[in-house]
């Protein structure tokens, strides 16, 4: 007996009915493709249908299929979540512990795993994700006796104050280090900021440093510029500060570039000097010219500035008027690609700006504005179609893409679309099957994911030459086969 993957699931399962022979020599070849069961435990584990006894049988599966691949990467359902922490193999929960999406309840069972690595890293996720704690567990890990955990701590949200401020007098300096900062500081009892000022350990010293540090003014005049030995000063007074009338002229003819474009950004340079800068020889220098508030649209299109590869900063100066719908019309009729781009993040878009800016010629303005939540239905649609990009799937997540009528792409040539006729919550069952055997792998994995597929039709791409994980990741699949698929695959009943 010969059969192809699918037909072979179709015979083992019961769909259609089979001989009794034949199906115990279909689940005598499906027991015996490894490679099959894999495909099967890893839908299994992504499955956000599947009951609980499912995802405590797929968890005990050792090794776990291709864990490092998805395990620390993939947003996982709660309930896979709870089921992994289960898993024997410290391996598998350390990689859990990376998961920033992991739930807050999940992250306080592994920061107290009994396997020392998995609780350093499930501590260093909820610091470094901000994932707040329960308070007396943040308190066992900061009076604890590993210092690496009492590190951690000193950073962890739930903390409660006053073993925030003992870790100031950890023995180990590098928790002492961790716990001083400028909230700390003020708070610390005066024999321990005079203990820590006189640290023996540098980086405990550095952290004093850091939470006493009072910042210096900038300097405005050309003798307080000279003065000032910084760099970084240097530059952030050209860029910033409010200079004198003298010093914005030594800026704007400085030979130092960096500091020819301080001056052409600092708003508080006078735009009579800045556009002495139009010409520069440096195009970062003309560009920045190019964008100040106080030229008019017809200087602006005067100057030859050239366009970064990449996105550009959004201006502070546009920022500012986010709130004023009269200067967002102005600005989305600007001549200047740039600030035609930083319109499109205002929260709030008139619908007049929204039109203008969805009918711009430039194609990164439109495709900015689809990253708004008043990006229309038609340019979500046409980005969607034809974006540049890997992130282009997910414009149908965004609030005016609108799923109802999509169906209609269901044969169109653009295989993009045939997978947004998925998204029509009307599309038939009928449909959806026949997308299961689109000619594009991406069309086929999403409708064999999809609840409305046919069960048989399901069935069958569970087999080896069919799409076992998107079929066992279907949340229409009974639970009963659920735990059929597991049996064959040899996983022992939890």
């Amino acid at each position: 007996m010969v059969h192809g993957g699918e037909q072979l699931t179709r015979i083992a399962f019961g769909v259609p009915a089979a001989s009794e022979a034949d199906r115990v020599d279909a689940l005598r070849l499906l027991e015996a493709d490894s490679e099959l069961h894999a495909e099967w435990i890893l839908g299994l584990a992504m499955n956000r249908a599947a009951p609980d006894e499912v995802l405590r049988r797929v968890f005990t599966v050792d090794p776990l299929p291709e864990a490092r691949h998805w395990l620390p990467h993939y947003r996982l359902p709660p309930r896979t979540a709870e089921a992994a922490v289960a898993h024997p193999d410290p391996r598998v929960r350390a990689m859990l512990a990376q998961n920033c999406s992991v739930p807050s309840a999940v992250l306080a069972v592994l920061v107290e795993d009994p396997e020392p690595r998995v609780r350093r890293i499930a501590a260093s996720t909820a610091c470094e994700s901000g994932v707040e704690l329960p308070a007396e567990l943040t308190v066992r890990l900061a009076t604890g006796p590993e210092a690496r955990m009492r590190y951690w701590a000193a950073g962890l949200r739930g903390l409660p104050e006053q073993a925030r401020l003992v870790l100031a007098e950890d023995p180990h300096p590098r928790v002492r280090a961790a716990a001083i900062n400028s909230w700390s500081w003020p708070r610390l009892r005066p024999e321990v900021r005079a203990a820590a000022e006189g640290d023996p350990d540098p980086e405990v010293r550095e952290a004093v440093a850091r939470a006493t540090h009072v910042d210096v003014p900038l300097p405005t005049t050309v003798e307080g510029f000279l003065a000032e030995t910084d760099g970084r000063r240097r530059y952030d007074a050209a860029s910033t500060a409010p200079v004198e009338t003298a010093l914005a002229r030594l800026l704007a003819a400085h030979e130092d570039s960096s500091l020819r474009l301080g001056a052409a950004r600092d708003p508080h340079v006078p735009a009579t000097i800045a556009l002495g800068l139009a010409a520069d020889p440096e195009p970062s220098v003309r560009l920045a010219v190019s964008l100040r508030p106080d030229v008019t649209e017809a200087q602006r299109t005067a100057i030859d500035y050239t366009l970064q590869q990449g996105r550009e900063p959004v201006p502070p100066w546009v920022k500012e008027r986010f709130d004023d719908p009269d200067a967002l019309r102005e600005i989305a009729a600007s001549s200047h690609v740039l600030l035609r781009r930083g319109v499109t993040r205002a929260p709030e878009l008139p619908a007049d700006v929204v039109e203008r800016l969805a009918a711009d010629d430039d194609y990164f303005v439109r495709l900015m504005l689809c990253e708004n939540d008043h990006a229309p239905h038609e340019l979500l649609m046409e980005m969607f179609a034809d974006r540049r990009g890997l992130s282009w799937g997910m414009l149908a997540y965004r609030r005016n893409f609108a799923r109802p009528g999509l169906a209609r792409f269901a044969d169109d040539p653009n295989h993009r679309l045939r997978y947004a006729a998925l998204f029509d919550p009307e599309a038939q069952p009928e449909l959806v099957d026949r997308l299961s055997y689109d000619e594009e792998d991406l069309v086929r994995r999403h409708a064999a994911a999809d609840p409305r597929l046919p069960l048989p039709r399901l069935v069958e791409l569970l087999g080896g030459d069919g799409l076992p994980r998107s079929g066992a990741g279907n949340p229409a699949l009974p639970a009963g086969l659920m735990h059929r698929l597991l049996d064959v695959a040899g996983v022992v009943p939890y």
